[in-house]
């Protein structure tokens, strides 16, 4: 009986969901006849099956652990971490989650405090300001828009936007896919030899330049909802983030797009300039061919795409 009633529980708490990943299938790059073609792997339509991610086992245990008292003689700090140790396991004998909760917390000596709080400090938001020509007509018309990151969201995927962001990735970078009420995406640099580096392998390339190549991020957990208005680097599987970034234009958490449970990971969200959003060139809504615009650049997106609306500046304020 008692196991019959732990099954149920299981089943209860990790549930499943049907997730489409979006078709953004490439064709063969020839913005000019005879034009090398290097291997550039593209996300492929796919159907999977998610497990949740036992999120609300984990805030309960972090939640219930920071309301603790400390026992006589014992520092409120080293209580915390206890009575969190004590919830964790209980909830990974559940789940055999491990991974999920925070051991290196729980398990901490009142000697690791500091090293805590530095950790805590790593994590603080940072602001981002992009600078952004709307109509390709109207090149002194410039709007901003200002986007909070935010570390304890998803670490990852913050440092590698900063990063880029501080490269100048994103300089030129034009919105190339605007589809109302779903997401605006951008991520294809103008400069076709960073896309090389940090989009693809140019497997024509020598064994220097291919060294040069940088790995996708890994996977993170997701502890925020895509709602309107968040930032998630956009996935195709496993450990596939690399550059291109959705902004929601929706709550596309749920029905019918699933980005939760396809694990779009957020990691930002707009704080200033909504309405420059929504003023986005929508006219060519999913038509850029990514392999091609990955390749070619700012070339191809001038020659075939010349109205689309470009971020011109990207800053880390």
């Amino acid at each position: 009986m008692m196991i019959a009633k732990l099954f149920l529980v299981v089943v209860a708490i990790v549930p499943s969901a049907f997730a489409f990943v979006p078709s953004t299938k490439g064709a063969a790059l020839s913005l000019v006849k005879g034009a090398p073609s290097p291997k550039i792997i593209l996300p492929k339509q796919n159907k999977n099956i998610i497990e949740h991610d036992g999120d609300g086992i984990i805030d309960e245990c972090t939640t219930a652990a920071t309301g603790s008292h400390a026992a006589d003689g014992e520092s409120t700090i080293t209580a915390t971490r206890r009575n969190a140790l004590l919830r964790c396991c209980s909830s990974m004998a559940l789940l055999t989650t491990a991974s999920s909760c925070s051991l290196p917390y729980a398990m901490a000596s009142d000697d690791d405090e500091d090293t805590i709080t530095t950790t805590t400090a790593a994590q603080q938001p940072f602001t981002v300001l992009f600078t952004i020509q709307l109509d390709s007509n109207k090149p002194d018309e410039l709007s901003d828009l200002e986007i909070e990151c935010r570390p304890d969201w998803a670490p990852l995927a913050s440092a590698r936007f900063k990063e880029l962001v501080e490269l100048g990735f994103y300089k030129d970078c034009p919105f190339f896919r605007v589809l109302p009420g779903f997401i605006a995406q951008f991520g294809v640099s103008s400069d076709p030899n960073l896309n090389k580096e940090w989009m693809y392998c140019d497997t024509t390339a020598d064994e220097e330049t291919v060294k040069l190549c940088k790995p996708p991020l890994m996977d993170e957990r997701r502890l925020q909802s895509n709602k309107k208005g968040t930032l998630s680097f956009a996935t195709s599987g496993k450990n596939t983030r690399r550059t291109q970034v959705f902004v929601n234009l929706g709550d596309n958490s749920g029905v019918p797009n699933f980005l939760d449970g396809q694990n779009f990971v957020p990691f930002a969200r707009i704080v200033r300039g909504e309405d420059v959003i929504k003023q986005l060139n929508r006219e060519y809504g999913g038509k850029v061919n990514q392999g091609k615009a990955a390749y070619y650049g700012g070339e191809y997106f001038e020659k075939v795409f010349p109205r689309l609306s470009i971020i011109r500046d990207a800053r880390v304020m």
